[in-house]
């Protein structure tokens, strides 16, 4: 009886080892991943910060020369309707013409 009592108890023993041995790699497992994870946002997050200052020192360059572009096609189609009044005055009449005609298709 003594060997069937001590044999449960090895056996006890030993699942009591095995589940503490299950339990520490899990935990291991998780520390591991959650720092894998936590890397991953580190980088995306530095990422994304370094678009953003890319983004917030651009867009006004970009702005402004876009402005400056429309600027300067305003002034030469000032200039060229100035120069060329009747020229300009047709090309609005055809445009119109063909806008009327495409609308009254339309209906």
């Amino acid at each position: 009886m003594a060997t069937t009592t001590d044999n449960v108890k090895d056996m006890r023993d030993n699942l009591a080892g095995e589940l503490k041995s299950v339990i520490k790699e899990a935990e291991t497992l998780l520390d591991d991943t959650h720092d894998h994870a936590e890397k991953k946002y580190n980088s995306a997050r530095e990422k994304l910060k370094t678009a953003l200052e890319t983004a917030k020192t651009e867009l006004p360059k970009a702005t402004k020369k876009a402005v400056a572009h429309t600027k300067h096609a305003a002034h030469v189609t000032d200039e060229y309707v100035g120069d060329n009044p009747w020229k300009a005055v047709s090309v609005a009449a055809v445009i119109g013409l063909l806008a009327g005609l495409a609308i009254g298709r339309n209906k």
